[in-house]
């Protein structure tokens, strides 16, 4: 991934004014990586799998905790702008209010880039980074983009090497209706809204919010049956 987030920071100067969105975010690393370096602004990311993102949720729940302890100082020295959401990406209809939009694409079903072409090609999103070259993003579903940079690159905790591909929106997909909903004065699609406050609202915030996920689909015991209350239930 470091090498990704090099590519990104070289060619569509990622930063801390970016907005980062993983569409199928899994366990969430790229989320976790570009919001501690280069440090974006808010990084989100949407997990369709229920299980994929309970451990994701997992995953971001230790890394903020280690974040608290850090904090006692002027400044949290781990980055905490990091939000992780079960749902469909689908339910958005743009990708606004997110700078930098990143899939591991592989695998993702024809309909799936046909609806996510349509939501990049409206929204204001200037950055698509996915692992599909030009022939299928732009020849076959419509993505409005231009390459930037391709480059292979090695999958982290496997033998894989997949060809990572950077492109940017054209000049025509600028002229494209823009998302009417703002939230701090930025076009934001209602999906992506709530996160983006609790984001802003600083370390605690989101530290409350991922806990209560992590307790509501984790940590919650299943309740204990005592033989006497099995034996009432049967009768």
């Amino acid at each position: 991934m470091q090498k990704m987030v090099n590519l990104m920071v070289e060619h569509t100067n990622l930063g801390k004014d970016s907005r980062f969105i993983d569409v199928g975010c899994g366990l969430g690393k790229p989320n976790i990586h570009v919001a501690q370096d280069p440090g974006v602004n808010f990084s989100y990311g949407i997990e369709l799998e229920y299980v994929r993102w309970m451990l994701g949720i997992a995953n971001l729940h230790q890394v903020l905790k280690t974040a608290q302890k850090q904090s006692e100082g002027d400044e949290a020295k781990l980055a905490h702008q990091v939000y992780f959401a079960h749902g469909d990406i689908t339910e958005a209809k743009y990708f606004d209010p997110f700078t930098h939009v990143y899939m591991f694409d592989i695998g993702f079903p024809p309909r799936l880039f046909e609806t996510l072409a349509t939501m990049f090609n409206r929204s204001q999103s200037e950055y698509l980074i996915c692992y599909h070259g030009p022939k299928l993003m732009v020849d076959r579903y419509g993505f409005n983009v231009e390459l930037l940079v391709q480059k292979p690159l090695s999958m982290h905790g496997s033998s894989e090497v997949h060809t990572g591909y950077i492109y940017r929106r054209t000049e025509e997909a600028k002229k494209s209706t823009k998302c009417t909903t703002t939230t701090f004065d930025v076009p934001c699609d209602p999906l992506f809204a709530n996160a983006w406050k609790i984001c802003r609202s600083g370390l605690e915030e989101v530290c409350d919010h991922t806990a209560f996920e992590v307790a509501k689909h984790i940590a919650a015991k299943p309740r204990r049956v005592t033989r006497s209350r099995k034996v009432a239930e049967l009768q």
